[in-house]
């Protein structure tokens, strides 16, 4: 197993671990916060560092790494799933368990599975820098992992990749490739685009989810972050700091109800109120 390492302004490295087959250095703007006021700075420096767009603003997206620390899809992580046959026993087993809308197709399918943790090619993003931030501080972490958010220009990655400077819809032809038939089609594209979802979910549009599909390489975002710089950020949290934190992002009214508005968040909210940890 190799390892990836992150260029840090003091010329630290840090290492991200990878299965990649050769060690790759990635210049990755890291930046630093102890407090929500410390961490909305670090956001609008990477904000106001990066190219001003003429005919639409800026758009940022941010993901929450509480226990995943490197940018790598779930099913990444499975050494022997079969992403054909997850995605035909999902929808096979799961149509009578749909609350909401019913999804209309292969793509709606596949967004409604990464966002009920089925292992996809998906790496699920927000559009709200306070979410990724209290999902990067939702859950007690070891004190060897510190808390992150993750931050991504999805206009860059989309220009570099598929030639577009906006993000890409599933119907559209960048898409075309990414979400092949199963058992019928491969899958050819290589690196990660930024694509926009329909919300087949409440969650999702409260979440302000966004996601980028990866494609053959496990490692593609870490791939595209490394030969071109603005694209890929991270934020590092202190970990003593996690508990006024989140006070201060229930005061800015982020909470569990908030993320997730159903009564499961609701009995988790209240459990955080008596003292329990979830």
């Amino acid at each position: 197993m190799t390892c990836i390492s992150l260029l840090v302004p003091d010329l630290e490295s840090k290492l991200v671990e990878n299965a990649a087959d050769q060690p790759m250095r990635a210049a990755i703007e890291e930046h630093r916060a102890e407090s929500l006021l410390g961490y909305l700075r670090a956001v609008f420096e990477i904000r106001d560092s990066l190219p001003f767009r003429e005919r639409r603003p800026l758009e940022l997206w941010f993901r929450g790494a509480d226990r995943e620390h490197d940018p790598i899809p779930s099913l990444f992580r499975y050494e022997y799933a079969n992403e054909s046959e997850i995605r035909r026993e999902f929808r096979r087993r799961g149509i009578q368990m749909v609350a909401e809308r019913e999804p209309q197709d292969e793509w709606e399918w596949y967004f409604l599975m990464r966002h009920h943790n089925a292992p996809t090619r998906l790496l699920d993003w927000t559009d709200s820098a306070l979410i990724a931030l209290y999902f990067a501080l939702r859950s007690p972490l070891p004190e060897a992992t510190p808390p992150a958010v993750w931050v991504l220009n999805p206009a860059k990655l989309n220009e570099v990749v598929c030639n577009t400077d906006s993000i890409v819809l599933s119907n559209e032809p960048q898409a075309a490739g990414y979400l092949p038939q199963p058992g019928r089609e491969e899958l050819r594209p290589e690196l990660p685009i930024a694509v926009d979802p329909i919300h087949v979910s409440r969650r999702l549009a409260v979440q302000r989810s966004r996601f980028t599909i990866h494609g053959c390489d496990r490692n593609g975002l870490i791939t595209i972050a490394a030969r071109h710089a603005g694209i890929l950020f991270r934020i590092g949290i202190e970990s003593n700091s996690a508990s006024t934190i989140l006070n201060d992002l229930r005061t800015c009214g982020v909470s569990e109800t908030t993320i997730f508005p159903d009564l499961e968040g609701l009995s988790r909210e209240l459990l955080q109120e008596c003292g329990a940890q979830i």
